[in-house]
């Protein structure tokens, strides 16, 4: 439920980059609860993120 508002506030990329982050799929409100399902640019950017967090860059 929380990803309508997050879409809403943030806009619907970073509401799936969310979703995707947490690997939620059961009933969502975006289809991006999995690498499979994610937008390409949403995947990009989520793994990008936590690269960042591995490497500490």
């Amino acid at each position: 439920m929380a990803f309508t508002p997050a879409g809403r506030i943030a806009g619907d990329t970073v509401a799936q980059a969310i979703q995707l982050a947490h690997e939620y799929e059961p009933q969502p409100p975006y289809r991006a609860g999995s690498p499979d399902l994610a937008p390409p640019g949403v995947l990009a950017a989520v793994r990008a993120r936590a690269n960042n967090i591995l490497t500490g860059t």
